[in-house]
């Protein structure tokens, strides 16, 4: 498995990508699949490898992730449930992190957990700014 491209892991050293690479497991959804669902548990953290999934947000937004682009965490870090449903575009292979093994990662790799909280910050600023044009 591939991580190097992925801008998420881009600080780590190739021993360190490695350990990770076997840690995580590939996952494949075919288009058409809802491999996360709004308010359902969340199981496991995921980055994508190929394809694209679109998400849907409780006020009505959408937004493509393709290769590179993650989801998942937010339920990890609160135990809220996941906050939007996620549709599977064209077959996608994602690489995943358990639930129970998420936080032990974040704990050996602070410069991941770093770039979680900018894409947090950042999907909080476009929510605020989308409720702000309504």
């Amino acid at each position: 498995m591939e991580l190097k491209p992925v801008g998420l892991f881009a600080e780590m050293s190739d021993g360190d990508l490695k350990k990770l690479g076997k840690q995580m497991r590939e996952v494949r959804h075919p288009k058409g699949a809802k491999p996360v669902l709004r308010g359902k548990d969340g199981v496991g953290f995921m980055v994508i490898l190929e394809g694209q999934a679109e998400v849907s947000t409780v006020d009505g937004r959408h937004r493509l992730l393709g290769p590179g682009d993650h989801f998942g965490e937010m339920a990890l870090l609160d135990q809220q449930g996941r906050s939007a449903d996620i549709t599977v575009r064209n077959d996608m292979l994602a690489a995943a992190i358990p639930e129970w093994e998420f936080k032990e990662f974040l704990s050996n790799h602070p410069e991941v957990a770093y770039r979680l909280l900018q894409t947090l910050s950042r999907r909080l600023r476009e929510a605020e700014e989308a409720r702000e044009n309504r």
